[in-house]
C-alpha cells in the first residue's frame, strides 16, 4: 500500500479508502452479520488501509455504530473520516451532529469532519465555523468538505483552513477535474469517490442487465437505457486492460482514479473480505503509459457523447 499525505495536513493516508456506506443496509446489496463487518475493517487494517469514511446518513448512523464496534481496539491505527449530518448548518448543530457520531463510534476524537453536502439555500460559512470551533476543542483533527464545487470551496476556506474535498471521480465521471485540479493547486486533499461508476465499470453488467425493484442502480445515471452504451464502451477499454495485465476490470478502473493528478485516497466500498483484498490489490503497481492513454482517451470520447448530468443519480 502507498500512502500520499493528505492536502496540507499532517496525515498519510493509504491511497485506498474503507467506504464504510456498505456496513448499512441502505447501501449493502448483501446482508452481514456485526462479525462479518468487522473481519472486513480489520482485513483491511491488515492490508494497510488506514483511511475510513462513514456518514450519519448512512443506515441513519447504522455504519458509524459498525465502525465503532470494529474501531474497539484498533483506533490508533485508523484514520476516521465522517461527515455533519444534512441540514446541520448552524455551528451549534454541527457541534450536536459531532457528539452523535462520537457517541455512535465510540471515540472521543474523529480525524476528519466533512460537511457532507454544502447547502443550497444559504452560505456555508455558519457550517465551517462550527468545524472550525470543534477544532480548536480537540474533538475533530481536520475540518474537511465534501461535494462543495469551486465557489463554495473558496469561501470555506476563507472562513478556516480546510484539509480535504472529496468528490466524485471515475473514467465516466470527469466533471470534476478543473475542481481537482483548483483543490490540488490550493494543497487541499482530494478523496475521490465512485471510482466505478456504481459498479458500470466492474464488467458484470451488460445492456440486459436488470435490478430488482429499490435497487440504488435503477436510479444510477450509467444504467439508463439511453446513456448505458457509451458506458459500456469505456467498460470494454477498461476489460481489455485488465486482460493484458491479469488483474480485474474493477482494479484498473480503480488505478486509473488513483493515478490521476492530485487524488489523496479512492474511497471504495467493500463487501466481502475477497473483495476488499481485491481493491487493495488496485494499487501498488502501475500500467505503462499506453494503456492509461487508451483509458483516458476511452473517458474523454465517453464524456463527450454522454449527457451531462448533475450527479450520478439525476436523471
Amino acid at each position: 500500500m502507498r500512502y500520499n499525505k493528505l492536502g496540507w495536513s499532517n496525515l498519510l493516508v493509504s491511497e485506498i479508502a474503507l467506504g464504510c456506506a456498505q456496513f448499512s443496509s441502505q447501501f449493502t446489496k448483501t446482508q452481514k452479520t456485526e462479525a462479518d463487518m468487522i473481519a472486513i475493517m480489520q482485513r483491511a487494517l491488515d492490508l494497510g488501509i488506514n483511511l475510513w469514511d462513514t456518514a450519519p446518513s448512512y443506515g441513519n448512523g447504522a455504519s458509524e455504530t459498525a465502525v465503532g464496534h470494529a474501531l474497539k481496539g484498533r483506533r490508533d491505527k485508523v484514520i476516521l473520516a465522517t461527515k455533519v449530518r444534512s441540514r446541520a448548518t448552524m455551528p451549534e448543530m454541527v457541534a450536536e451532529s459531532c457528539e452523535e457520531s462520537l457517541r455512535r463510534l465510540g471515540t472521543d476524537y474523529i480525524d476528519i469532519l466533512q460537511i457532507h453536502w454544502p447547502s443550497q439555500d444559504e452560505p456555508n460559512d455558519l457550517t465551517v465555523a462550527g468545524l472550525a470551533k470543534l477544532v480548536k476543542a480537540g474533538k475533530v483533527r481536520y475540518a474537511s468538505l465534501s461535494n462543495f464545487n469551486k465557489d463554495q470551496t473558496d469561501l470555506a476556506a476563507c472562513v478556516y483552513p480546510v484539509a480535504s474535498n472529496q468528490l466524485p471521480y471515475a473514467l465516466v465521471w470527469r466533471y470534476e477535474e478543473p475542481l481537482i485540479r483548483y483543490c490540488g493547486e490550493r494543497r487541499i486533499g482530494v478523496l475521490a469517490y465512485s471510482p466505478l461508476g456504481e459498479g458500470i465499470l466492474t464488467g458484470r453488467y451488460d445492456e440486459t442487465s436488470r435490478f430488482p425493484a429499490g435497487d440504488v442502480r435503477n436510479h444510477c445515471v450509467f444504467f439508463l437505457p439511453h446513456v448505458m452504451p457509451l458506458a459500456l464502451k469505456v467498460t470494454a477499454v477498461v476489460k481489455q486492460v485488465a486482460a493484458k495485465h491479469g488483474v480485474t476490470p474493477a482494479q484498473v478502473a480503480i488505478n486509473w482514479t488513483a493515478r490521476q493528478p492530485y487524488i489523496s485516497s479512492v474511497i471504495v466500498g467493500s463487501s466481502s473480505l475477497q473483495q476488499v483484498e481485491q481493491n487493495a490489490a488496485a494499487v501498488g503497481w502501475d500500467m505503462d503509459q499506453d494503456d492509461y492513454a487508451s483509458l483516458s482517451k476511452a473517458g474523454e470520447s465517453y464524456m463527450a457523447s454522454a449527457p451531462r448530468f448533475r450527479t450520478m443519480w439525476d436523471r
